[in-house]
């Protein structure tokens, strides 16, 4: 989620607290439950998130603002609407993908999901997951060599999007940079 400590000043942040904490208290009086008080208390921690889109001279000015820099000023709800609304959707996709990356086309995933029930995100996650976990030193098991990864990748297509391992094989060179930063490519 939104580290909003990290992004408002201590001044901002200070008062983003008081309000959860102070909203938290209030719904909790007019009856929500504990969960729903949480939900509302962590919505109000971040009410003021936009105002990471305005200037410091105009959010920490010492006089009264101009016309212009109230306008401004304004536009941080709106802003910070945008933000979060970009964070769920995020969020979103990670739950999708932390729940469905290990399924396969054929429907013999862990959930048993198959084709077009799983999200081309985890599909696409999928071959990187996969590939990586091949590729990679693990405590029950050697690194594969990059040809036997394709090959093994290739050839379970009734695991992975045939897609997604295609643009995985045309990018392979930038891919293999993450795991030797030596390795030069072909720059003829």
């Amino acid at each position: 989620m939104i580290n909003i400590e990290k992004l408002l000043s201590d001044t901002e942040y200070s008062h983003s607290k008081n309000v959860a904490k102070i909203s938290k208290i209030i719904a909790l009086k007019a009856g929500y439950s504990e969960d729903e008080a949480s939900i509302i208390e962590q919505a109000a921690l971040l009410h003021d998130i936009g105002k990471t889109a305005i200037p410091p001279d105009i959010l920490n000015k010492p006089n009264a603002l101009t016309t212009k820099e109230y306008e401004i000023v304004k536009t941080h709800t709106e802003t910070g609407y945008k933000q979060i609304m970009e964070t769920v959707k995020i969020l979103t996709i990670s739950a999708s993908v932390a729940k469905e990356h290990h399924e396969r086309l054929n429907g013999e995933g862990y959930h048993k999901l198959s084709g077009s029930d799983i999200s081309p995100y985890s599909k696409l996650i999928s071959v990187a997951d996969v590939f990586d976990a091949l590729m990679s030193r693990r405590s029950y098991k050697e690194p594969w060599d990059t040809s036997k990864v394709i090959n093994y990748l290739s050839e379970h297509y009734e695991q992975f999007d045939c897609g997604m391992v295609k643009y995985l094989i045309t990018v392979i060179s930038d891919v293999l940079i993450l795991y030797n930063p030596n390795h030069i490519t072909n720059c003829t």
